[in-house]
């Protein structure tokens, strides 16, 4: 077997030849990239963990790794909060969104230098709760999508504004579904400590052709006041025989309708 090694850079080489080699050979490290196959000589990697660390240059990456390892850890936290409602409604996606979120809302403190910053602190920012305002669960079912009427939460009243609803007209319904789930629900995030509470609704649900219907949720007020997140979950499912099955979470919807802060 011939093999051909081109150097393109000093102690690394890209490897041609009739196969792709992977492994160790002698001093010399085979994998595969999308640039190809790549060889580079043992022990020569480049950067070492002590260049790393007292290296200046890599200063701004090791600050965004602190920023967005809170945000990862905070992220949890977060998911969790209705994780009733998003285990019947989410994507692939969330946990990257989630914390591309809570990263745009640490860069809302101003108070902190990079590396530093706190979550609390950027939510003190107007603008920051707006971001947490619509947010969904599922981006492939965004609740404006499902639900062809506008909706706004009502703190004082722990309730949303819609009152009636044509479950026909107004819902944009899977091909599969026969029935429709409603549920409110609100959480207590205290995103210092990372505890919370969650207090959900009495769950609605009708047949696709019911006509006009009313939204009569009971909702209690979680007993600590920290940050308020309002929720709504719509979930779609089908009757078989004497059974009712939710349809899986890709057709459903999960929504951050409101975030209200408390000093």
């Amino acid at each position: 077997m011939k093999l051909i090694l081109i150097f393109k850079r000093k102690n690394m080489a890209k490897a041609f030849g009739p196969v792709q080699i992977v492994g160790t050979l002698d001093d010399l490290n085979f994998y595969i990239t999308p640039d190809g196959n790549i060889v580079r000589e043992k022990g020569k990697t480049g950067n070492t963990k002590k260049s790393f660390k007292e290296n200046p240059i890599f200063t701004p990456m090791k600050l965004h790794s602190k920023d967005f390892g809170l945000c990862a850890k905070k992220g949890r936290v977060f998911r969790q909060l209705v994780k009733a409602f998003y285990d019947h409604a989410k994507d692939g996606s969330i946990a990257g969104r989630t914390n591309q979120l809570l990263h745009a809302i640490i860069k809302e403190d101003k108070e902190h230098e990079r590396g530093q910053r706190q979550l609390i602190t950027g939510l003190q920012s107007a603008a920051a709760l707006g971001f947490l305002t619509g947010f969904e669960g599922n981006k492939g079912r965004p609740l404006a999508q499902v639900l062809k009427k506008k909706i706004a939460f009502n703190w004082e009243k722990r309730a949303i504004s819609i009152k009636t609803i044509n479950p026909l007209q107004h819902i944009d319904w899977p091909a599969e579904a026969s029935q429709v789930h409603f549920q409110i629900a609100m959480a207590n995030w205290d995103c210092v400590n990372d505890t919370y509470e969650t207090v959900y609704s009495n769950e609605i649900v009708w047949e696709k052709k019911t006509g006009v219907c009313k939204l009569d949720f009971e909702l209690a007020s979680p007993e600590n006041k920290d940050l308020w997140l309002a929720f709504i979950h719509i979930k779609f499912s089908s009757r078989i025989y004497n059974t009712l099955k939710v349809l899986p979470r890709r057709y459903n919807t999960t929504t951050l309708l409101a975030a209200r802060l408390f000093d």
